[in-house]
This record gives structure tokens, C-alpha cells and sequence, in this order.
């Protein structure tokens, strides 16, 4: 079975860092371990510190690092033309047709999304064929994270909704077109074309969503507003039905006179992201004294943070919370609460927060923007389960 790892965190953190440092942790302990990069962004190849030119990804194959370990970034003109040439010929031809030039409009034929199906496309394919024990995401950063688990479920409303008919109506309405416009309407091997990239990625939901296989891991610094995208993410990422297992807090400053001021503040973040994100193991890495770049540095961040652990270990096999919508607008929220009792639960709302205490322990739960408008109305503690239901206000 192979394992997937999906790392995330707002632009900057050291997230693609992250990435490398757990394949090759995970390859030194002879797993067959690829790191693929999901960011357009590409900086995987400069972490590892490859000789290679700025705009080379190896026409987008897996190329080969070190023993167990392959490093693979998406090379999207040369998987169009692999893969979607007929899509992509067309959208050129049709830019091409409002009076764009032919440079331009080559590049405007890529569609936003477009990286992200092909990025899913190759996951769902090596899972599939069992080609690794462990495959690592280097995720764009939070906001685009987000768009391609999402474009998921888009894809397969388009093929279930739309894509017969707007198939038969182009092939109904291609010999008017022909006759009475300049128009040209995609011949039928576009939708071949798309049908087949349909088929590439029939179940990567499903893999996405499974903890068994897949779980993300969050980079974070001890800073207000990065924690605020962190936690952020967290929410959303359990709203898709996907499991975090971790969040690592990056670059954290040494305990000097100097830095005395700005040792208090990360500190007192620190507590916050554990309070923020508990039941969630949270690691610390060390601002390191060089630039952590080529497979010897990356080891010895690797070595900080998973020390004597696998890093293939999944922390946490289920969503710890997960929120559900309900007829005539309500909403629902799960909390697994193993060991709690009744009574000695208490929520309670600040801003945007929920806020659940058991003890002296206490839970911060950000709210989807359309429940923080409703009211929790009931709450039950059902074998370890706290469901909570929001409305509207009577």
C-alpha cells in the first residue's frame, strides 16, 4: 500500500524544505520514496541543489537522486503535448482566432487547474500501479492547496453533469458552425481527449480522503498571521473529508540575549499552535546556521525532526472533527472526544471560534463562514462523538 504525504503551508515557511527532508528520511530507511512537486512555482530540484538550468524539470519525469529516492516536478508544455495535445491545440487555435499571437496564446491555452489534474493524474497513477512505498507532495502554497482538492469533486460533476451533453451538442452543431461562421467548434477527439483524463483520475477522491493512505502535514512559523493561515487550512482540509496527522513549526529562533524579545513572542505562538491544534502532535525545527539545501543538510533537518520515528507514521488516522450540512440550512459538527464526559464538557463562541473545554484542556475550532451567521442549538455526547448542530436564530 502506498503511503502519501501531502505537505502544506502558506508561501515561505520552508514547506518544500519539509518535503525533501521527509523523503529522504524516509528513503535512508529503504523505502521507494518519491517527492513530487504540486507547486507551479517548481523549487525541488534547487532544495536538493541539482545541477540543473532555471526553467529544467527534466521534461517532468521522476528523475533519480539518491538510492530509493526520486524527485519528479511537473513539466506542464511537455505533459499538454504528451497527454492533452488535442485540448491544447485547440485552446491555441481558438486564442489564436481573436487576434492573439501564437506565443501568447500557447501560453494562455494552459487553463488554471490544468497543472493540478495532470499533478493528480500521475498520484492516482502510481498509486495505483504500486510503483512506491511513499510518495511526498510539495503542495502549492495554502489557497491553491485547496483548489486542487477541490477540483476533484468539480471534475466529476463536469463528467456526470455536463460532458455528454456539451459533447453531443458540439457534434449537432459543427456543420452549421462550419457553414455559417469562422468559428471552429472542437472536433470530437477534444472530448476524447478529455474523456481520457476523466478516466486518469477516477478515484483520487477517494485516495485523498482515505487516512489509510494519505494524510497532510502543515509547516507553520511562530507568527500571528501564519498561524492564522495554518489554522485556517486545518479547517478547511478537515471540511474536505482529509486527515492531518501533523503540524511542524519551522524556524524557530536560538534563546539568545539578543533575540530575548523575539524569544517571548515565538514562544508564547508555540503554546498557542498546541493549543490551536491538540489533540495534533506539533514539531519544532531550529533556524539552522546555513542554508538548508543538498541532500547532507537536509538529513541533518530530517535527523531534528523526526529523530528516532518513521516518518511514513501516520499520527492521526481520522479527521478530529468534521463539520456536515443539513436540511433547511442547519449544519452539523463532529468532535471525536474519546473519554469525556458530559458534564464536563463546555463550549463556548469567541469571534469566528468555536471553543470546546473538557478540564482544564481546551479546543479552538475556527467556523466555515457560513455557520459563524448561526447559533448552536443542541449538543450530545454520543459514544465518545460531541455533535454539535447550528441555526439560525429564531
Amino acid at each position: 500500500m502506498t503511503r502519501v504525504i501531502l505537505v502544506s503551508g502558506k508561501g515561505g515557511v520552508g514547506k518544500t524544505t519539509v518535503s525533501a527532508a521527509t523523503a529522504v528520511a524516509a528513503a535512508k530507511k529503504g523505502y521507494r520514496t518519491l517527492v513530487m512537486s504540486f507547486d507551479i512555482a517548481h523549487s525541488l530540484s534547487d532544495s536538493f541543489d541539482l545541477d540543473r538550468k532555471l526553467f529544467d524539470f527534466n521534461e517532468g519525469l521522476p528523475q533519480k537522486v539518491a538510492p530509493d529516492l526520486e524527485v519528479q516536478e511537473i513539466d506542464i508544455q511537455h505533459e499538454l503535448r504528451r497527454q492533452w495535445s488535442e485540448v491544447y491545440d485547440y485552446m491555441s487555435v481558438l486564442l489564436s482566432s481573436t487576434g492573439v499571437s501564437d506565443m501568447v496564446a500557447e501560453e494562455a491555452a494552459i487553463l488554471p487547474g490544468t497543472e493540478d489534474v495532470i499533478s493528480l493524474m500521475y498520484l492516482n497513477k502510481y498509486v495505483k500501479e504500486g510503483r512506491y512505498d511513499l510518495i511526498v507532495v510539495d503542495c502549492p502554497p495554502t489557497g491553491e492547496s485547496l483548489r486542487f482538492v477541490n477540483i476533484t469533486s468539480t471534475l466529476q460533476w463536469y463528467i456526470r453533469r455536463r460532458f455528454n451533453v456539451d459533447r453531443t451538442l458540439v457534434k449537432l452543431a459543427r456543420p452549421l458552425a462550419t457553414k455559417l461562421t469562422n468559428y471552429d467548434l472542437p472536433e470530437d477527439t477534444y472530448f476524447a481527449a478529455l474523456e481520457r483524463l476523466f478516466g486518469q483520475v477516477q478515484g483520487i477522491e477517494a485516495l485523498l480522503t482515505d487516512a489509510n493512505h494519505t494524510t497532510v502535514r502543515l509547516v507553520s512559523s511562530a507568527e500571528k498571521m501564519v498561524m492564522r493561515e495554518t489554522q485556517r487550512a486545518y479547517l478547511y482540509f478537515n471540511m474536505y473529508g482529509m486527515t492531518v496527522d501533523q503540524v511542524v513549526v519551522n524556524r524557530i529562533l536560538p534563546a539568545t540575549r539578543h533575540l530575548e524579545q523575539w524569544n517571548q513572542t515565538q514562544t508564547a505562538y508555540v503554546e498557542q499552535i498546541k493549543d490551536y491544534f491538540a489533540p495534533l502532535p506539533v514539531a519544532r525545527l531550529p533556524l539552522f546556521e546555513q542554508e538548508v539545501v543538498g541532500q547532507e543538510r537536509l538529513g541533518g533537518l530530517a535527523d531534528k525532526l523526526f529523530q528516532d520515528q518513521d516518518p511514513t507514521e501516520r499520527y492521526v488516522s481520522a479527521p478530529p472533527y468534521q463539520f456536515t450540512k443539513k436540511q433547511g440550512g442547519r449544519y452539523g459538527l463532529s468532535i471525536h472526544m474519546p473519554g469525556a464526559g458530559r458534564e464536563e464538557i463546555v463550549l463556548d463562541r469567541q469571534g469566528d471560534d468555536l471553543i470546546v473545554r473538557v478540564g482544564s484542556f481546551r479546543r479552538h475550532i475556527m467556523l466555515p463562514r457560513s455557520v459563524v451567521p448561526l447559533q448552536a442549538v443542541d449538543a450530545i455526547l454520543d459514544k465518545g462523538t460531541l455533535k454539535i448542530e447550528f441555526a439560525h436564530p429564531r
